[in-house]
């Protein structure tokens, strides 16, 4: 038997409090769970980049403030 939307769980934050704290990072979006891993260095790695072009444009241009 398929499963309904009648039958959706719906996650709520009070859920999200019950679940372990075993290194992975859990998020509700409308209602459903997702397990997502932690970003990679090269994550960070990219946003370094993005923030170093957005500030040069920045100075160079006289708008806006890179954050």
């Amino acid at each position: 038997m398929n499963p309904t939307l009648s039958d959706r769980v719906y996650w709520t934050t009070a859920d999200l409090e019950l679940l372990p704290d075993n290194g992975n990072r859990y998020e509700i979006i409308d209602g459903e769970l997702f397990v997502t891993r932690a970003p990679h260095w090269g994550h960070q790695q990219s946003t370094g980049n993005i923030y170093q072009e957005l500030n040069i444009w920045s100075q160079e241009t006289g708008l806006g403030q890179a954050a």
